[in-house]
């Protein structure tokens, strides 16, 4: 089975610049360490073409900030990727984790039942009338999963109706797994508690190690058609990968990552990964990046191989 590679670069959902960078970083370090599964797979770059400066301009959607040149580049990408065949291993690289809401109900449409592996210390289940911040990289999986529609704050009728266009609720909250989880806010935890939604909060995993992790895991990968695994880079600890936009103190060590992808890895199922929320602008020597793709290679490869964890 053959490798494509979907690059989203546009970090418009997050809470800063530097995800596109994030992206490009793959392409140097493929192309550096000579890889020829990297090099030799399908390539899909997808960027926006936007007069406007995006960033520098307020925009008139206060709680859920860039929404409209953000929702303008959402419908490119759903188009770009009716082209794509979901019969390979397909490597999604985003600027930002808002893009996995448009993602997953495309693949939902498509395939069938989704799993969905959410390596993150972040919930994400926020929409713009409960997030306290107004990014949509804190939103996608409301997106998913449309099972937040609580009003905390006012929001403009404009904004509201524009987020319910966006909301495509295709994905089951009980075929969503968190692993990391640890930075959410509590109305948050009251949707995961409602639906069912099980997780494991980094603080569970550094005490009690994967094994669990691994069975609820297992236990998707038996009622879905695929799995989809994303890994958000903050679902490290801070200490060991700085280079993102939402560090969270208390997260999972790159080991405790590898051991529980080295498994996920071996299932048929595991077709798509996305890896996001790499920002080498708030980095040290691309050291996120690299160990990024170092815990994705064997994904790369088709190969489930230990020894080639290492970019050596």
């Amino acid at each position: 089975m053959g490798l494509q590679v979907v690059a989203i670069a546009c970090d418009w959902g997050g809470s800063q610049p530097g995800g596109v960078a994030g992206v490009q970083a793959w392409y140097a370090l493929g192309l550096h360490y000579k890889h020829l599964a990297w090099i030799e797979a399908q390539h899909l770059w997808l960027s926006p073409g936007y007069e406007k400066p995006v960033w520098t301009e307020a925009g008139p959607h206060v709680y859920a900030r860039r929404l409209e040149p953000w929702w303008s580049f959402a419908q490119v990408i759903e188009e770009k990727l009716q082209g794509i065949s979901l019969e390979v291993r397909t490597l999604f690289l985003t600027g930002d984790h808002s893009w996995s809401g448009r993602i997953l109900p495309f693949l939902a449409r498509r395939i069938g039942r989704v799993g969905v592996i959410w390596m993150d210390a972040h919930a994400d289940l926020h929409n713009p009338a409960t997030s306290p911040s107004g990014h949509l990289h804190g939103m996608p999986l409301a997106m998913a999963t449309g099972i937040n529609e609580e009003r905390f704050h006012p929001v403009p009728s404009f904004t509201w109706s524009l987020w319910e266009q966006i909301v495509q609720p295709l994905i089951q909250p009980s075929d969503i797994l968190y692993i990391g989880l640890r930075s959410y806010e509590p109305p948050e935890m009251e949707l995961i508690q409602r639906h069912g939604i099980p997780y494991f909060t980094a603080e569970m995993i550094i005490k009690e190690g994967m094994e669990a992790p691994l069975q609820a895991a297992e236990a998707i990968v038996q009622r879905c058609d695929v799995l989809y695994l994303s890994l958000d880079v903050d679902v490290w600890d801070p200490a060991f990968a700085r280079g993102t936009g939402a560090p969270a103190p208390g997260g999972l060590s790159i080991g405790q990552v590898r051991t529980f992808l080295k498994e996920a890895f071996l299932w048929e199922k595991v077709r798509f990964v996305e890896v996001t929320e790499i920002n080498p602008l708030l980095d040290r020597d691309n050291q996120t990046a690299l160990f990024a793709y170092g815990t994705v290679r064997p994904f790369i490869e088709g190969s489930v191989d230990a020894t080639k964890f290492s970019l050596e």
